[in-house]
């Protein structure tokens, strides 16, 4: 399951990404979504000031915050220091892998005239989407087996998936990103959380048989624990 959960998430970043470098059909229509985007910012300062707000939980220092926030309460008040590892392995890793993707795909963020916002770098895929995404799934992959009811799973899932396309979204209404960087970067962060917790499972039962500390390391959302 894990694998087919890889290869329908990875496909459509594939496709995004060859559209980009090959400037494809969706090129166009990504500009002009942007354009229309800018001008409505542009005539609606509250939109954007919401969006301003909304983008800063995708942002380099909260989401550094949370997961040092995490680290601490999972290493030191509940010695699950296997969790801790993963969330910092995996958040390191998918910043990383963003930004060695972004130098070599150099996509130009978009640029108007008058801008309601601006923002440094290159484009593809966007940090914020794809680093919200490392994150908050990953915190989602934590909590899935202390979570135990189905009704609580998916009311947390539904809430960190609402989270995660408000702060996507909030990149393309600032005008800072394109529609398929931020579909891009969800895509691609969800398949690194899937890999992620993926190989942190094959760890726990490295040798054929389960660590005296398996109740630290992370249960996948398809084998749920009771941990």
């Amino acid at each position: 399951m894990i694998v087919i959960a890889l290869i329908l998430i990875a496909i459509p970043f594939g496709v995004l990404l060859l559209e980009v470098v090959f400037n494809g059909p969706l090129v166009g229509l990504d500009q002009r979504i942007a354009t229309r985007q800018n001008l409505s910012g542009l005539r609606d300062g509250d939109r954007v000031t919401l969006a301003r707000v909304v983008t800063q939980f995708g942002s380099t220092p909260v989401l550094l915050g949370i997961v040092i926030f995490a680290c601490v309460y999972l290493a030191v008040l509940h010695r699950r220091r296997r969790r801790a590892l993963y969330l910092v392995a995996t958040s390191v890793l998918g910043v990383v892998v963003n930004n060695i993707i972004k130098a070599l795909v150099a996509r130009s963020r978009p640029h108007f005239d008058h801008a309601v916002a601006h923002a440094f770098g290159k484009s593809f895929p966007s940090g914020h989407a794809m680093n919200s995404t490392v994150v908050y799934g990953s915190l989602l992959v934590l909590a899935w087996g202390p979570l135990r009811t189905a009704a609580r799973r998916a009311i947390t899932g539904l809430l960190v998936a609402s989270l995660i396309g408000a702060i996507a979204t909030s990149r393309v209404v600032l005008g800072v990103h394109y529609a398929s960087d931020v579909v891009a970067g969800i895509a691609l962060g969800a398949a690194f959380v899937l890999a992620s917790a993926a190989a942190f499972e094959a760890w726990q039962h490295e040798g054929g048989r389960l660590p005296p500390a398996v109740e630290d390391a992370p249960s996948l959302p398809s084998t749920p624990s009771n941990c």
